[in-house]
């Protein structure tokens, strides 16, 4: 009784403080043996397709394990990328696109060049997990949670947990990069994070004055009360 009290409190807390906003984004599924690779936004239910948006992506992905990494084959379908290999029951998916083609923005005169940089991961459970991603989002245990940027804690980051109803909220890392949030329904749940290092650089040729991080990680809650439904899927781009 005291955990089905807990869990109520928490879906209200959750319907109480709705302030989630977030932007396209890559985000990771497991289908069998396959990994699936969307991008859209996870909370309107839209996924970008293929002719469409979804032709700028080439992500490359990789199952993570205590004992190294593996590539994972990628294939573009129509509304999606199919990740196949060996994908064991314990590893963490990560994908990402570090060769979305340059945003050029030109206002008052001045020319900004910038990168998007899209990064997704999924855990089959919350255990702790070493990043492995310029920007990343893993589990530290329990209800906790740490962002990382380039090996080191991202303090202050506004994160955004999305559920697949829309519903969702915004929560923020303290110094050591860590934050906590408890998951009242079943089901997967996106946090994304964004992060704009303005450091100038190239890629290959091309010239760029920032990039764009943004990554989500992808958890599946087992328990809790039962989710709320998705909506409808939304016409892509």
């Amino acid at each position: 009784m005291k955990s089905l009290i807990r869990i109520a409190a928490g879906a209200a807390f959750w319907l109480s403080t709705m302030a989630a906003a977030s932007a396209h984004h890559l985000w990771l599924e497991i289908d069998g043996p396959n990994a699936r690779i969307y991008f859209g936004e996870f909370g309107e239910n839209l996924r970008e397709a293929s002719p469409g948006a979804l032709d700028k992506l080439e992500p490359r992905a990789k199952a993570v394990s205590t004992a190294g990494e593996r590539p994972l084959t990628v294939t573009k379908g129509a509304n999606g990328f199919a990740a196949s290999g060996k994908i064991d029951a314990a590893d963490s998916v990560v994908a990402e696109d570090g060769r979305y083609p340059v945003f050029v923005r030109t206002h008052d005169g001045t020319t900004t060049r910038s990168i998007y940089w899209p990064a997704a991961r999924f855990v089959p459970d919350r255990s702790p997990r070493q990043p492995v991603l310029a920007l990343d989002v893993v589990p530290a245990g329990g209800d906790k949670y740490r962002v990382v940027f380039k090996g080191k804690p991202l303090g202050k980051a506004k994160v955004a947990v999305i559920t697949p109803s829309g519903w969702g909220r915004d929560v923020y890392t303290g110094d050591d990069g860590e934050f906590s949030v408890a998951l009242p329904w079943r089901g997967p749940y996106v946090f994304e994070v964004q992060h704009a290092d303005k450091t100038p650089g190239k890629r290959g040729e091309e010239a760029y004055d920032l990039v764009n991080y943004v990554t989500s990680l992808t958890v599946v809650q087992p328990q809790g009360i039962e989710p709320l439904p998705a909506p409808p899927p939304a016409k892509p781009h």
